[in-house]
């Protein structure tokens, strides 16, 4: 293994596109350099916005904070089970119970809606283009802008694992053909539910004007599946109860024949889960993509930091703008903002 030099040079994507590279893995960064609102926060942040349509209301919040959780799929769940509840003893707070789930999920909806970027606005034919050189693409992600760009053209090339009956994920049926692309959302999407069998399901909308049509609140068993926040403790806690994000995890930890990394910290506190599976997996070579305009110490601390967590693996450090997925040229400009 070559020695590596800890300073703040990166080098170009072109001097180590032509090793072998099988697997992706995106992170929040890469969604922020398209459209620059994936960086406002998290979504129970943008929920208590008053340019939003649908807010949380004090008393909402009062529940967050009881439940000790800013995700919204706690919330839901338990508002969900409390609605059952209430029916086995005749539905005394029907109206309280319904209304508090109605506002937690329209806040969801309109939040998802103010922070995503539009329909059409990305260059999803480039990325689709890009997502092609890899066996394997791995998202931390929640936004739908990776299944906008393998939904683009030559959708035959690209496997998201929802092909059992109504859309479900079916752990018995995972089998793919060597030569596709096969996207694995690490921790669920926006575009994904939970049910009460505890299937995972893909919901699809063509033409979608407003992504808050994907929270549909004549169907309140079905549950969101993203994890947005957390700690990675938490994370991979919440990851192993569900077994497409179970599944997914686990062929990240069996990976081989090199990882890129764009858009992605892999910071211990929230990410650790995340350094294990790559440490565990057999991919011996690791590029990670690192932005170039922060400051050199900045860099440097980086690379330290990364190199004790990863210790084992083969560590290439490159500017993450020249790599075509990372590029200035994806990004779109928010006129609104």
């Amino acid at each position: 293994m070559p020695e590596l030099k800890i300073d703040e040079n990166l080098v170009e994507w072109d001097e180590l596109s032509e090793l072998e590279w099988k697997n992706l893995l995106l992170g929040n960064g890469f969604s922020i350099n398209i459209w620059h609102r994936f960086g406002y926060g998290t979504l129970f942040e943008v929920a208590q916005r008053e340019d939003i349509d649908h807010q949380l209301t004090a008393q909402s919040l009062a529940l967050f904070e009881h439940v000790g959780s800013v995700n919204f799929e706690d919330v839901l769940r338990i508002l969900y089970h409390a609605k059952l509840v209430d029916e086995q003893l005749g539905s005394p707070q029907d109206a309280e119970i319904t209304a508090l789930y109605e506002i937690a999920k329209n806040a969801l909806g309109s939040a998802v809606n103010f922070a995503h970027i539009p329909p059409a606005l990305a260059n999803v034919t480039e990325i689709n283009a890009r997502l092609r050189d890899y066996k394997n693409v791995f998202t931390t992600n929640y936004d739908l802008i990776p299944y906008w760009a393998i939904m683009d053209s030559d959708t035959w090339r690209f496997k998201d694992y929802f092909w059992g009956e109504d859309g479900c994920f079916d752990s018995s049926d995972t089998t793919v053909p060597a030569d596709r692309t096969k996207l694995h959302y690490l921790h669920g999407a926006i575009h994904l539910v939970e049910l009460p069998n505890g299937k995972t399901k893909k919901l699809t909308a063509n033409g979608l004007n407003r992504l808050s049509e994907l929270f549909d609140l004549d169907h309140p068993e079905q549950f969101p599946l993203f994890i947005t926040e957390g700690s990675s403790k938490w994370k991979l806690s919440r990851i192993k109860r569900n077994d497409y994000l179970r599944f997914c995890y686990e062929k990240l930890a069996r990976s081989k024949n090199g990882l890129v990394v764009i858009g992605h910290s892999l910071h211990k506190d929230y990410d650790q889960h995340i350094i294990d599976a790559i440490l565990q997996s057999d991919s011996s070579k690791v590029a990670i993509g690192v932005w170039p305009h922060q400051d050199g110490e900045e860099i440097v601390a980086l690379k330290s930091r990364l190199t004790v967590d990863l210790k084992g693996k083969e560590l290439y450090f490159f500017n993450s703008e020249s790599h075509p997925l990372a590029s200035a040229n994806l990004n779109v400009r928010d006129e609104g903002a």
